[in-house]
């Protein structure tokens, strides 16, 4: 894939330039689901929007590389954060509250595997399956289903975007290592890789 930083952005503005590293983490910012060690020296914060094809590439692509290479071990702390551009006025908001419904009820793992599955049906989004996604993880489907329905969550989302914008986010995915924005010419493990051996010397 060879995509430009526009296109993958799917915005004319230009992410993070300019930011300072160290500057995520605003006091302000939702607790975000958290995968690999919590206490590591490396933290990886990965904004998204669940309707946007770049981040269900990067999600069902390179996340699981990053899983591989860095998360099993504990050498990075992983960051899930949202960010409803909207790339769907619905979906966008919508599976994003039903799987932060997930994360508040029962956890960072429930939460990283409920957003894997539910990635895979982004091209038929619907409340149902919502539902049958949380539904086959062992989770309260109903439960997801209703939050998803009634964005349950939407403040949450909109404090975690608007954090995102505060540090230059300006489209999804987006891609910080210790504060400084991952330049993502195309959806890949590599670049981000090199960020995190650079931050871990």
């Amino acid at each position: 894939m060879n995509l430009t930083r526009r296109g993958l952005l799917g915005t004319a503005a230009a992410a993070g330039t300019g930011i300072a590293a160290g500057c995520l983490g605003s006091e302000d910012a939702p607790d975000p689901p958290v995968a690999g060690d919590p206490d590591a020296d490396v933290t990886v914060a990965v904004y998204e929007d669940f309707s946007c094809p770049y981040c269900r590439d990067f999600k069902l692509e390179v996340f699981p590389q990053l899983e591989e290479a860095y998360l099993d071990s504990g050498a990075i702390r992983y960051e899930h954060r949202d960010f409803p551009i909207p790339v769907d006025d619905t979906w966008s908001w919508a599976v994003a509250s039903g799987a932060r419904e997930v994360f508040e009820s029962d956890g960072d793992d429930a939460f990283f595997s409920f957003a894997g599955e539910i990635y895979e049906h982004q091209n038929g989004y619907g409340y149902d399956t919502i539902e049958s996604v949380a539904d086959d993880l062992d989770l309260d489907g109903p439960s997801v289903r209703e939050a998803a329905e009634d964005e349950t969550h939407r403040d949450t989302l909109e404090a975690d975007r608007s954090n995102g914008e505060s540090n230059g986010v300006g489209g999804t995915p987006t891609v910080f290592v210790d504060g400084d924005i991952v330049d993502l010419e195309a959806i890949a493990f590599d670049p981000v890789a090199a960020a995190i051996d650079d931050a871990r010397e």
